[in-house]
């Protein structure tokens, strides 16, 4: 059973709102990225800031229980850093998140092209949240 996993662009205040939807992205302006969980963003944050792994402490701001869903803040430092990337810089760190345990044969076996798309598409609603002066909520359930 996979993680379903939804990020986006919303204020803070608005994570009650969020964890009550059934389909976030849809909801808001955000994207379906089932597969991504906390370990995931963060192995991409120390891709980025090029620097071993260490895990991030994620702000929860909302949950319904022990199944989820919860919603978390995506660091603001990652979407800074994400908004701010060239198409050259995403295709090279796309191929570096790629080559990470966290998408290895051992654990889900995503193949370049859909961590390449799921970075892009990070990096574009990271952009539209910087623009609007708002966060990236993660709203995650099992």
């Amino acid at each position: 059973m996979g993680v379903l996993t939804d990020f986006v662009v919303a204020d803070l205040a608005d994570a009650q709102k969020v964890c009550d939807s059934s389909a976030p992205y849809r909801d808001f302006d955000g994207l379906d990225a089932k597969g991504i969980d906390p370990v995931k963003l963060d192995t991409l944050l120390a891709v980025l800031r090029g620097e071993a792994f260490h895990p991030v402490t994620h702000n929860l701001l909302s949950s319904r229980g022990e199944e989820g869903p919860w919603v978390f803040e995506v660091p603001p430092d990652l979407v800074q850093r994400l908004a701010a990337l060239t198409a050259q810089q995403l295709e090279v760190t796309a191929r570096q998140w790629a080559a990470t345990e966290e998408f290895s044969p051992r654990y889900d076996n995503w193949p370049l092209e859909a961590v390449q798309e799921i970075l892009n598409e990070l990096a574009a609603l990271s952009k539209r949240a910087v623009a609007q002066s708002k966060s990236i909520l993660m709203w995650m359930s099992l």
